[in-house]
């Protein structure tokens, strides 16, 4: 993936669970009202998929290439990954910086992700802009050259990356898993290679592939968004449709032995936990009974009612800290992976025995009709929600898409619809009364020296003679050069489409504060709550009590336990967020010291329902003594494993030096000392301040009228008590004095760096210069330590502004070896903008990277309501968001050197480290 986004790198999608319900069918009687599709294949065999979304101004297209590790071989293994890498280096007619930046100066996001059976390559614009985004595809797809000086940066990259891979807490475990499970497939090789291959694999051997699968006859394009079909057809014939077909590669022949008994093969690692994974045969997808295992792997997952959940972290002592359940389609077999993380090494066989067990009985103990109708729902809405994230919606469909195509995914909703517990009885019979399957058991790495597993690949010698061995077609990459890009009205770039919405903004009798947004674009009802000053109020030596809090609160009510409540959250399709997501390595652009939040999803029709649901979670959790034991039990676990990551631990080391002895120096999870020191007691009383009503702002988007919300919420969050609690204040740190550095040594491939100091606070005068700076420090540090040095996978900067204070961050993950030189980069650039203005272009990126990032951020319902509750907390006002981009478009180049001259430090800092020096 090449991104282009803040801390400029990749998007990384982990073990993400697929929800989809293209809403058709039988799903659209019960949840109508949703956008058309349309389907045509272009003359040169080029399929198109289009879906208008008229939520926001923006669209989506991305293209999936059949290619990616399935069509390699031993000595080319990383090569689809590779060259998606390569592709965003230059085509005929254009460089490198004219492809990426042309999108960014759009306010655009251009990137990309490799699986096992397919590539993608996505472009998100405003509408104004999109013919010039699916250009830029076209060119890059059909016309890109490879210019030879470009192969050692990016070959440096994509070994960070391979490095960044293997240090993630976990990695080696999955990527053992990975390679036993599916053993004797091509499904086998790791999607990023072996830094053997990317180091030696000859151009040549890249552009040959190249040539071989990008073709318009071996891609389907998925367009969603603010568009009407009759002329996003024109537009797609006019853009893919001048290129030819070409005869393509014979599919690789998988000879595919289902899976017989059971197996068990096990390995050691680098890690905190133990890593026990399972994969169970289960039924292709064109078996009747693959769509009744959907929703076993849906039972499965379903923390308070599935059978292997409460097996495994019921009772004492608690067997895992985590379980997880997904139905993996490919396009010759499926398979049920279970995936369980425990804490004690030896617990192993056990876990195992207990997995087994509970395959077997499923048959016997299915889920009531009340629940599968649920599941149903639940699919259903997270459709809806998905498709408010437009380019989001696109890598949550990717898998099943491309690996199914489109005739079968058409069908899926009403098939699934269809299924009946006895369907899911006699899947569960067919597969699982005597499940076969392979499992996988790793545990923790005794001492340095001890043997463990170790990813194996060729080595260079081996890749070099390959190459040398064979003869390797020469490919004319010169077609490229007539071809033209659209024109761009960059009128539009500063008349951006305002939609309508009415506020509301009352403040109850009890405290609470509350803002509504009512506008027609959307039929999902969200609803944020804020609680203030979420680490400054937490008590000395009970760090992470917050997010203890929120973890109990989805653990039942006083007048519902945790299986009512989550039976009746399932039957509205509610989605829940009230901590980040443990699997997303970088998922806490939500999460802060400053405040706390929790997240509500339904859909309009269900809003009395839901709100009434929440409220009672919010103000009534039950704070069960079991519950108790198991949250901590699982948090624990969690602190663990983010021991294991460098970016993690960098993260924490910086801010405790630079807030030292002050709130935000507190860590969100807490520690293992921390957490042992909170009680149940300790747990009511904080919820009583944190959530109390002066303390929250709660904010909704909606459909409704606000009036009826509001009246909704004062019978609702309106009666909880008066708590007398006044707001605690973050208070100001001091500066740091010289060079404050903090290091923990860690056996990794890479050092994380996080280097930064205060700035001023969000009311500033100097705000809006202060984040344009940040965003161009950002851009000159992927410019020079990614894109010229190849120095790194990820490295950004941003400018973080609170109430009263604020900060500036530099973060960057790098081999080892490059520390030195990756430190002196940053304190470079950081010194550059001190001196050396922006040109108008490096403006231009900025600011309208910096409105792209705004209209992408508010695509979903639920980040507007959650950007609305931290505007209000941060003292901008509820609406600040209508003037933010006025604001940044009037910095200056000038303007810019000014504040960084002001602000930017490079004598007076803190630098964290966390890695093998």
């Amino acid at each position: 993936m090449c991104g282009t986004n803040r801390f400029h790198g990749h998007l990384i999608i982990i073990g993400v669970t697929i929800l989809i319900f293209l809403i058709g069918g039988c799903a659209q009687k019960t949840v109508p009202g949703t956008s058309p599709i349309e389907r045509l294949t272009l003359e040169n065999g080029m399929e198109i998929i289009m879906k208008a979304n008229h939520a926001s101004p923006m669209i989506t297209c991305i293209v999936f290439v059949n290619a990616g590790s399935k069509y390699e071989d031993r000595f080319n293994n990383g090569a689809t990954h590779f060259l998606e890498h390569l592709l965003f280096n230059g085509t005929a007619t254009r460089t490198q910086e004219e492809l990426q930046k042309g999108i960014e100066r759009l306010g655009g996001y251009l990137n990309a992700f490799t699986r096992r059976e397919f590539t993608a390559y996505l472009v998100l614009l405003p509408k104004e802009f999109i013919e010039y985004g699916m250009a830029t595809q076209a060119d890059m797809l059909f016309n890109s050259v490879f210019p030879e000086e470009s192969f050692p940066k990016e070959r440096g990259i994509v070994i960070e990356e391979i490095k960044m891979g293997v240090d993630a807490e976990g990695a080696l475990a999955e990527r053992f898993f990975k390679e036993t499970a599916l053993d004797g497939t091509p499904y086998a090789r790791p999607i990023t290679g072996h830094e053997s291959i990317i180091a030696n694999i000859p151009r040549e051997a890249i552009i040959d592939y190249y040539k071989r699968f990008y073709a318009p006859n071996n891609m389907m394009a998925l367009i969603i968004g603010d568009f009407e079909i009759p002329d996003m057809t024109e537009k797609v014939k006019k853009i893919f449709g001048p290129f030819p077909a070409v005869e393509l590669p014979d599919v690789p022949m998988i000879a595919y032995t289902p899976l017989k008994g059971t197996t068990v093969r096990r390995a050691t690692a680098p890690a905190r936990s133990a890593y026990i994974k399972l994969s169970a045969e289960a039924p292709h997808f064109t078996d009747s009974g693959y769509f009744a295992f959907n929703f076993l792997e849906d039972y499965l997952n379903d923390k308070e009612h599935s059978p292997l959940v409460r097996a495994l972290q019921s009772g004492t002592p608690q067997l895992a800290t985590d379980v997880s359940t997904y139905l993996t389609t490919f396009g010759e077999f499926s398979r049920l992976d279970i995936e369980i993380i425990a804490e004690k090494a030896d617990r192993g066989d056990t876990i195992l025995a207990v997995c087994d067990s509970v395959l077997k009985s499923l048959s016997e103990n299915p889920p009531a009709p009340e629940l599968l109708n649920g599941y149903k729902v639940s699919r259903r809405c997270d459709d809806i929600y998905w498709s408010e994230r437009l380019h989001y919606y696109g890598f949550i469909i990717a898998p099943l898409l491309a690996v199914t195509g489109w005739d079968f995914y058409a069908a899926f909703p009403e098939c699934i619809d269809s299924v009946t517990v006895e369907d899911m009885v006699k899947s569960a019979h067919d597969f699982l009364d005597a499940p076969a399957y392979i499992a996988a058991v790793v545990t923790p790495q005794k001492g340095r020296t001890a043997a463990s597993y170790t990813p194996s690949g060729p080595t260079p010698e081996e890749v070099l003679a390959h190459y040398e061995q064979i003869t390797i077609p020469d490919h004319d990459l010169s077609a490229g050069r007539d071809f033209k890009m659209p024109e761009i009205d960059r009128a539009s770039l500063t008349a951006a489409e305002t939609r309508h919405a009415t506020y509301l903004r009352e403040v109850f009798d009890n405290g609470l504060t509350v803002i509504i947004k009512s506008s027609p674009d959307s039929r999902v009802f969200a609803l944020n709550v804020l609680g203030r000053n979420r680490s400054a109020t937490e008590p000395p030596g009970k760090d992470g009590i917050t997010d203890f809090v929120n973890h109990m609160i989805e653990k039942g009510t006083t007048t519902r336990d945790a299986g009512q409540l989550a039976r009746e959250l399932a039957a509205i399709g509610a989605r829940v967020t009230l901590y980040d997501n443990p699997w997303l390595s970088h998922d806490d652009r939500y999460t802060s010291g400053r405040f706390s939040f929790m997240k509500f999803e339904t859909i309009d029709e269900f809003a009395r329902q839901g709100v009434e649901l929440f409220s009672d979670m919010i103000a009534n959790p039950a704070f069960d003594t079991t519950a108790y034991d198991e949250v901590k039990n699982q948090m624990f676990g969690l602190i663990g494993r983010r021991g294991g990551s460098p970016y993690k631990i960098a993260r924490k080391l910086f801010y405790g030096t630079l807030f030292g002895g002050a709130a935000y120096a507190k860590t969100i999870e807490g520690t293992y000392r921390t957490l042992n020191a909170i009680t149940i007691d300790d747990l009511r009383e904080h919820h009583r301040r944190i959530y109390s009503p002066e303390n929250m702002i709660v904010s909704v988007c909606t459909n409704d009228d606000p009036g009826r919300v509001v009246n909704l919420l004062r019978n609702t969050l309106g009666q909880i008590p008066a708590a007398g609690f006044a707001p605690v204040e973050a208070t100001a740190p001091s500066a740091p004095g010289g060079v404050r550095p903090a290091h923990e040594k860690m056996e990794k491939e890479q050092v994380y760096i996080y280097l930064g100091h205060l700035l001023p606070p969000a009311s500033s005068p100097d705000a809006a210069a202060l984040k344009v700076a940040g965003e161009v420090l950002s851009i000159r540090l992927a410019d020079n330590l990614r894109e010229k040095q190849g120095l790194a996978y990820t490295v950004g900067a941003s400018a973080s502004l609170d109430k009263h204070f604020g900060w500036l961050v530099c973060a960057m993950g790098t081999g080892v070896d490059n520390f030195e030189r990756a430190r002196e980069g940053i304190l470079d650039e950081i010194e550059r903008a001190k001196t050396v203005p922006p040109t108008e272009m490096e403006l231009e990126e900025a600011v309208n990277g910096m409105w792209g990032s705004y209209l992408s951020a508010n695509l979903a319902r639920i980040n507007q309501a959650y950007y609305m509750g931290v505007y209000e907390y941060l003292g901008l006002g509820f609406n600040y968001a209508e003037s933010y981009i006025e604001a940044i478009r009037a910095v200056t180049p000038d303007r810019v050197s000014e504040v960084a001259e002001k602000y930017f430090d490079t004598r007076n800092y803190v630098i964290a480290t966390a890695g093998n020096m």
